[in-house]
């Protein structure tokens, strides 16, 4: 039976070394609103906060985290064929030409269980706009270190579906935010934030060696990575590691300029894989009726050691 509720906290004690509290909103997308430690120097923030003013009329993109299902990123104009039919999303994204994130985060979750540290998310699509049902679930949990979330897409329609799957975390910025993941290439996008050509990562995004971010600003896919991304916070002496398994071959780095976050958004495919059959590694799936895609992120704190 589902729980009523708008907004859920998450609580768990660590020992003497502090608490971690996660904030839900289930039914702005089934989005994570913050993630903070409360240690012996203060609170810290593993995930951007949202504001009491986006807890109230924001949406997901206004929260710390949000699922990204039954794709993420953008589709051309929403357009592109599957199956013999021609597929025709709505533009939900003032501002943007194209289809973006999926349904699932305009969408309210239900919450499916609960305990004080953990709690299933749920989301049915019936087929409107995104023409095909389909069933998401999220379960997500504090640990000691951090944060765990496992996303499943599970096709509930009576065709084949295609699908892709993602998570869309804000992280804080402070001033010398070191990122390093080890990607193999990145597309370069044209004036709408389509991919259009692949290259070797420039100089000023080698990610494998590590970037400084307070200049960097980009909004790009990378290609052939490795599953696992850090981001040093020397200021507060700290690194967040981000670990995944499943599918998540492909990264989005979105960097806009003069903000204080970044998001390294984990996915299971490149931006607009539905139309780009032409590359071997673009990572759409095809689920059967009744097949699923899953995937996991971890989010793990600890000190950072020089």
């Amino acid at each position: 039976m589902d729980i009523d509720a708008d907004i859920l906290t998450l609580h768990r004690r660590i020992g003497e070394r502090g608490d971690m509290e996660c904030l839900l909103c289930p039914d702005k997308g089934g989005s994570i609103a913050w993630l903070t430690f409360h240690g012996p120097d203060g609170p810290v923030d593993l995930l951007r906060p949202a504001t009491g003013w986006a807890l109230q009329h924001g949406s997901a993109v206004d929260m710390g985290c949000f699922p990204l299902v039954p794709f993420s990123n953008r589709i051309a104009a929403g357009r592109f064929d599957f199956d013999g039919r021609n597929v025709a999303l709505p533009l939900n994204m003032t501002g943007c030409p194209h289809a973006i994130h999926g349904d699932g985060w305009q969408a309210p979750w239900s919450v499916a269980e609960r305990t004080d540290s953990a709690a299933r998310l749920v989301l049915r699509h019936g087929g409107q706009g995104w023409p095909w049902r389909y069933r998401a679930v999220q379960d997500i949990a504090l640990d000691d270190n951090g944060l765990t979330v496992v996303l499943d897409l599970t096709n509930e329609d009576d065709r084949p579906m295609p699908a892709g799957i993602g998570l869309h975390p804000y992280f804080p910025k402070p001033p010398g935010t070191r990122l390093a993941a080890r990607v193999g290439g990145v597309w370069m996008n044209d004036a709408t934030l389509l991919p259009v050509d692949r290259a070797d990562l420039p100089e000023e995004w080698r990610f494998p060696d590590g970037v400084v971010m307070d200049r960097t600003v980009l909004d790009n896919g990378f290609t052939g990575w490795d599953g696992r991304a850090t981001l040093d916070w020397p200021s507060q002496g700290l690194r967040l590691t981000v670990t995944t398994d499943g599918p998540f071959g492909h990264l989005v780095i979105y960097a806009p300029p003069g903000e204080d976050y970044l998001c390294v958004e984990p996915v299971s495919h490149m931006t607009d894989a539905v139309n780009r059959g032409q590359e071997a590694d673009a990572g759409l799936r095809v689920l059967a009726p009744g097949e699923s895609l899953r995937g996991t992120m971890r989010l793990c704190l600890s000190p950072l050691r020089g």
